[in-house]
This record gives structure tokens, sequence and C-alpha cells, in this order.
């Protein structure tokens, strides 16, 4: 007797096993859901890096290639006119959207 009990105790935990993951699979649908995080904050630069240096004054603005760590980094360069009328280098920082720098361009 307790021989059967064993052998009827071994079949179903090996059907239980078996099934649950296609019953899991059936409960909680093959993807998990997307939750939104409460409180998130988009770290991305709001607006465009030349619309932000016109506001700031600048004109005649133009991209130059940044190479190395600087790009890696964020940090963009223009060759724009400042609020006197000099040529100079622009160093824009694109993850704060500010300048960080101002150079005489060559």
């Amino acid at each position: 007797m307790a021989r059967i009990k064993q052998i009827l105790l071994a079949g179903v935990a090996t059907t239980v096993l078996m099934a649950s993951p296609a019953l899991a699979a059936d409960m909680y649908g093959s993807e998990p859901a997307e939750l939104p995080i409460e409180g998130a904050v988009d770290l991305t630069p709001a607006g465009d890096p030349e619309a932000t240096l016109q506001a700031l004054g600048y004109s005649d603005i133009e991209p130059v290639e940044a190479e190395g760590d600087a790009a890696a980094e964020g940090t963009l360069y223009f060759n724009a006119t400042n609020i006197d009328g000099d040529r100079v280098m622009v160093e824009f920082d694109a993850h704060s959207a500010t300048v960080t720098g101002e150079q005489p361009a060559y």
C-alpha cells in the first residue's frame, strides 16, 4: 500500500512540474507588461543646440566635427559670431544644453 502511494505521489508531482510552464504562459501571457516608471525624467536635452545658441545671441552658426573624447562625452563645437560681432568657436555641452566655453576662431 505504501508503494502505491509513492507511485501516485511521484506521478502527481511529475504532472504538476510538467504543466507549470504551460499554465504560467496562459496565466501571465507571453510578454511582460510594461510598467510606467513614476517620476522618470528624460535626460536628453530639449531642443536643438543651434536654436539654443541663436537664443543666446550667436549668429552664423556652423557645426564643427567633434573628435575623440569630446564626441563621446557629448561636447559639441560650433563656429559662430557672438553678440559683439566677433567670430568665435563655441563649446556646447549637449547633456546640459549649455555653453561651456568660447574662444576666438582662427
